[in-house]
């Protein structure tokens, strides 16, 4: 099904979530124009999940994203087992699978960006993730920096985030943002992912038309293609694995 998600266009599923192994719906609710379900054990993490898929969508909807298709959202009380010890979620763009830790599991970890784990910020982590899925949705195959991914899923999280919650953040993380549109590289990615955002962040806001900019990001025009990781360049994202077996999950976005 492919829909574009611009504003007052937004169509098909509510974002709903059942106990269980069910999922989806179309029944109305507060979520009724999100095209998002969350599946999940406990429901009473519904909520936020829901909120976070509904802020990425609003918020990457004014980009008029074309080849869309329904999210949905996979709470896990673990995440797979070859990406980062720190992640709290995961977009596979082959299969277009997205992963989010469970909410009582991500409170555990204390703190995230700096600042104490909660709520909101769980609400954060599943519009981070939703914003990589629209954007691999769009792309409909074609190859994308993992930098120029993230920068726009980092923009969609901070843009969306609750004003006290991002206030706090950036107080526990003060920089200046990035300089130049090359500082956006994998590099600096890989080294300090939370720094990438925060700093990537603060640079979209400079831009004098910020969602011109990150339209051009979306269509491969300011991160350079020399810069593609190995995965991006023709390496299979889904080849490694401990142990030999394929892994859907392996050059996730997280």
């Amino acid at each position: 099904m492919r829909r574009r998600i611009g504003l007052g266009v937004l169509a098909v599923w509510g974002c709903l979530a059942v106990p269980g192994a069910s999922w989806a719906g179309s029944e109305p609710g507060p979520f009724a124009n999100v095209m998002a379900s969350v599946l999940t054990r406990h429901p009473d993490e519904a909520a936020p999940a829901c909120a976070g898929a509904r802020d990425a969508f609003g918020f990457l909807g004014r980009l008029q994203l074309e080849r869309v298709r329904p999210v949905l959202i996979e709470v896990v009380s673990e995440m797979p087992e070859d990406l980062r010890r720190d992640a709290v979620g995961c977009y596979a763009p082959r299969t277009h699978r997205l992963l989010v830790l469970e909410m009582a599991r991500f409170m555990d970890r204390g703190r995230w960006f700096g600042v104490p784990t909660s709520e909101t910020l769980y609400r954060s982590v599943v519009a981070h993730e939703v914003a990589h899925a629209l954007v691999g949705c769009h792309l409909d195959g074609r190859q994308l920096v993992t930098s120029a991914h993230e920068y726009v899923a980092y923009v969609a999280m901070f843009a969306t985030m609750d004003p006290a919650t991002l206030e706090a953040v950036f107080a526990a993380m003060p920089g200046p943002g990035f300089t130049y549109d090359a500082e956006i590289n994998d590099m600096r990615y890989t080294l300090d992912p939370m720094a990438f955002g925060v700093e990537a962040y603060r640079h979209w806001l400079r831009q004098p038309d910020g969602f011109g900019f990150l339209r051009q990001v979306i269509d491969g025009k300011v991160v350079p293609e020399l810069l593609l990781s190995r995965s991006s360049l023709g390496q299979a994202p889904d080849s490694r694995l401990a142990g030999g077996a394929a892994s859907p999950f392996s050059g996730a976005y997280r």
